[in-house]
């Protein structure tokens, strides 16, 4: 199954590659340019697509890059030879193709320093694109973008109906990227209401456990959705599904926007240390009223991030607001 999921992972981004980077490389960008007009003029949902510019890029007042910013030619030779976060280039990468092409920018994956998305924990010195950032007031450099989208933005239409899963919460995954995870498999893996157990990497524990692949997580009514390096990877999936998350209050968001997630309306809140998670899971187990209201406020909360062209004007009008502060937009 662990070959199955990984085999499954690998001709994903391959296909990703092969489709999106002769668009990157060969695709004229003056195209893009004289398209951009007519996209940005597209005012449907105007004040709402507003708040979710102000919540991405909070700096209001005009600021200058840092003499680091690399602009996109020089981007794409960076990436060429040093770095290997592929798909958070090629995502980025497309968007400045809209913009004059010796506009400089600071993006979080200029340099080989930038590659591991641990970076994402700290506050840049000057405002920044990343893919993900803390949840706190300090974070007025990190400018959110929808980075690493094959890889995160990966949505389920669920068969299984809540009531008919498992009264258990499930969690499987690599232990190494999160002293809280670590900390939560081999405290709670014998827990009778949980099924939990460590993947990666391979020891000989009692908590290691066998894969177990999303098909199979969803035969579960509850789903435990743990930080990483940074952000929790399966969040995205598990709340498109009949099954409710449970999870520590988040301390990083991305594009999905964690910190507007509310406990008891989107997720079911647990400590950090998880001393109450069994009594909230028991709790809703008990009732299944609360869990369905959970479920369908989750599902229209991930709603919101599947209309491409939305998504799309959203990013670019960031970028406009960026390069305008910049002194850099004509």
């Amino acid at each position: 199954m662990q070959n199955l999921k990984s085999s499954n992972a690998k001709r994903r981004k391959l296909l990703y590659y092969l489709y999106f980077t002769p668009m990157v490389y060969f695709f004229p960008s003056i195209i893009s340019r004289m398209r951009l007009k007519n996209i940005l003029n597209n005012n449907f949902q105007e004040k709402y697509i507003e708040s979710r510019v102000k919540y991405y890029f909070k700096k209001t007042s005009n600021f200058k890059v840092s003499n680091k910013a690399k602009n996109s030619s020089e981007l794409f030779w960076n990436q060429f030879f040093k770095n290997k976060q592929n798909s958070h280039f090629i995502d980025f990468y497309m968007l400045l193709q809209f913009f004059n092409k010796k506009n400089k920018v600071d993006f979080i994956y200029s340099t080989k320093d930038y590659i591991d998305s641990v970076i994402a924990k700290k506050h840049p010195p000057y405002p920044t694109f990343v893919k993900s950032r803390p949840i706190d007031f300090n974070n007025l450099n990190s400018i959110l973008l929808k980075l690493n989208q094959v890889k995160l933005f990966h949505f389920i239409k669920d068969p299984k109906k809540f009531e008919n899963k498992k009264n258990q919460a499930v969690w499987r995954g690599d232990i190494r990227n999160n002293s809280i995870r670590e900390y939560f498999v081999k405290n709670f893996y014998s827990t009778p209401l949980f099924d939990i157990g460590q993947t990666s990497p391979k020891q000989d524990v009692p908590w290691m456990k066998s894969f177990m692949s999303i098909k199979n997580q969803l035969d579960y009514k509850f789903i435990f959705c743990l930080e990483g390096k940074c952000i929790s990877t399966n969040l995205y999936w598990a709340m498109s599904s009949n099954s409710v998350c449970v999870m520590p209050k988040p301390k990083y968001e991305s594009w999905f926007m964690e910190g507007k997630l509310k406990d008891g309306v989107h997720y079911i809140k647990v400590k950090d240390d998880f001393s109450d998670a069994e009594e909230k899971i028991e709790f809703y187990n008990n009732n299944n009223d609360k869990c369905l209201e959970i479920i369908d406020n989750a599902q229209k909360f991930v709603e919101q991030f599947k209309d491409r062209k939305r998504e799309r004007l959203i990013q670019l009008l960031i970028l406009k607001q960026y390069f305008k502060s910049t002194g850099q937009y004509v």
